[in-house]
């Protein structure tokens, strides 16, 4: 028995390995080769191919993780500028809507003073044109007075002259000089 276990010990239990490997279907020495039990376990091959696979899809998960990343702050970029320019726009319109008003103010500022002076224009011109009517009717009233009063005058000379040639008798303009009158 010693010279068994001995047997055994030295070298002999690789025969009783593959015994065994054989009566596991030991085409493959019991691992995965050919035996339809051990058909569903991964050989290395497919454990390389698996990290292969999970590695790749590591890496493209990470792609679409920073294209993903990429996409959203260049849709925030895009928002922010949107944004901005909104904003922008609508601070231009502001300005152009005070400067509109502005300028509607202004004209209507001066479409006031400019009424205002047209009514003060047209006042000025019917006082001016009273003051002509009123310095023309004076004029004529002046003129009537004066030819009136010389009318006058003519008439009370006419008649102190009928009246002093009435009182004085005949007389005649350079009458001749009678011997008679002269000798009287």
């Amino acid at each position: 028995m010693n010279e068994d276990n001995m047997a055994f010990a030295g070298g002999g239990w690789i025969w009783a390995f593959l015994i065994i490997a054989l009566i596991f279907n030991g085409n493959g020495f019991g691992f995965g080769g050919g035996n339809a039990a051990m058909a569903g376990y991964a050989t290395m091959a497919d454990v390389n191919a698996a990290i292969n696979n999970q590695t790749t899809q590591n890496g493209l998960n990470q792609i679409l993780l920073s294209s993903a990343n990429n996409n959203y702050e260049t849709a925030r970029l895009v928002d922010n500028q949107t944004m901005f320019m909104t904003n922008q726009s609508n601070t231009t319109n502001t300005n152009m809507i005070q400067g509109f008003n502005s300028i509607q103010l202004q004209l209507a500022n001066q479409q006031s003073a400019l009424v205002n002076k047209l009514d003060n224009l047209g006042y000025n011109m019917e006082q001016c044109c009273c003051s002509i009517k009123t310095l023309i009717k004076d004029n004529q009233i002046a003129d009537l007075t004066n030819k009136l009063n010389n009318a006058n005058n003519i008439a009370v000379n006419s008649a102190q002259s009928q009246y002093l040639l009435g009182q004085m008798g005949t007389w005649v303009a350079n009458a001749p000089a009678s011997t008679a009158a002269v000798a009287k």
